[in-house]
């Protein structure tokens, strides 16, 4: 029999399980308000960042300290990497920025290309060196600078030891075909003083078999005869360790030399072109370079000088290895503007920091 409640029963049941299964509501949050303003970051300062997401103009958006902020980024990176980056220029629109490690995305390490390392391996069989002799091993200055003179003097030397180390060699010997530069400049280069030992003694001139600007092989000789005419030469013994640096600077766009800046004072130099397009008039309105220098002091102990050179200036990072040599940088960056402007290269900006202890497997 039909109970004459059920409908009642039925009622009450419906409701019970109505409100047991209910969830509570958490009371409502105050939101935060979105920064309207970039976080306030310094040229050549060191920052962790998570990307999100990329942006139809091929920025990124990514959180930096908790914040939003909208980064441009030179490398080949994906969105979900975390990274360590250093603030290379910071615009009301974008904060643009390098890898702090490039060496952390392997795919993105600079190497020679597969034809290049089969031309190194014909040339002599043996692989590419590292770092090159910086003016021929010899010291660029007879003791440390003391005076402002001096230390222009040092530049200068530094200017000169690059331009005559062979790596520009056709470069130079395009201007020289085209009465831009002398022939005892270019044969200050160690191709061109081959060659002018072969001339004096009626031996074949040897080409250096990187030929990077000029476009025709006779730009290879440095012979003054048009009518003569030579067969390519074997590279000389001396210039494979060159060839082999021209090689590299072609395929990673940076060039690394080491020697004494003073007796007993070692340096290491590396000058990147980050772009790659050295030499090239693409109309690009925000040419910069990377150059790095390494040296241990007496005093100091080691220190490493990152600069980052754009049309706006050069923003400075340096790294210490004891808190001691970092606060004597720090107090020196008034000093160091000073020499800046008066070299028409404005301080864009500069942090001190202390070396990061290599992380144990």
């Amino acid at each position: 029999m039909i109970p004459g409640d059920l409908a009642a029963r039925l009622r009450m049941l419906t409701e019970a399980s109505f409100f047991s299964g209910e969830q509570n509501v958490a009371p409502l949050a105050r939101a935060r308000a979105i920064p309207a303003e970039l976080p306030n970051f310094t040229p050549g300062e060191r920052i962790t960042a998570t990307l999100q997401n990329i942006n139809k103009d091929q920025t990124f958006q990514g959180r930096v300290n908790g914040r939003e902020v909208v980064l441009s980024l030179p490398q080949s990176v994906k969105a979900g990497d975390t990274l360590e980056l250093i603030v290379n220029e910071v615009t009301q629109r974008a904060v643009f920025a390098s890898l702090a490690n490039p060496a952390a995305l392997p795919s993105d390490k600079p190497a020679l290309s597969q034809t290049g390392k089969l031309i190194s391996f014909l040339l002599t069989g043996q692989p590419s060196p590292g770092s090159t002799p910086l003016n021929g091993g010899e010291a660029l200055a007879p003791s440390a600078p003391q005076t402002a003179a001096a230390t222009a003097q040092l530049a200068a030397r530094l200017g000169t030891a690059v331009s005559e180390s062979g790596l520009f060699y056709e470069s130079h010997q395009t201007r020289w075909l085209s009465g831009h530069l002398s022939t005892a400049a270019l044969q200050k280069e160690p191709q061109g003083q081959v060659s002018a030992r072969q001339e004096a003694t009626g031996g074949p001139v040897a080409s250096n078999g990187s030929d990077e600007t000029a476009g025709s092989g006779t730009a290879a000789t440095m012979t003054t005869s048009s009518s003569r005419t030579h067969d390519p030469a074997p590279v000389a013994e001396r210039l494979l360790p060159l060839v082999h640096q021209q090689l590299d600077t072609l395929a990673t766009h940076q060039v690394v030399w080491q020697g004494q800046i003073w007796p007993g004072q070692q340096m290491e130099w590396e000058i990147e072109d980050p772009s790659g397009r050295a030499g090239e008039d693409d109309g690009d309105p925000e040419p910069y370079w990377n150059t790095t220098l390494r040296l241990t002091l007496p005093g100091m102990g080691g220190i490493e000088a990152r600069l980052h050179l754009t049309p706006a200036g050069v923003a400075v990072r340096l790294i210490a290895d004891d808190a001691r040599s970092r606060d004597i940088l720090i107090a020196g960056q008034p000093r160091l503007a000073e020499a800046l402007d008066a070299a028409n290269v404005p301080l864009t900006g500069m942090v001190a920091e202390l070396t990061v202890p290599d992380e144990q497997p």
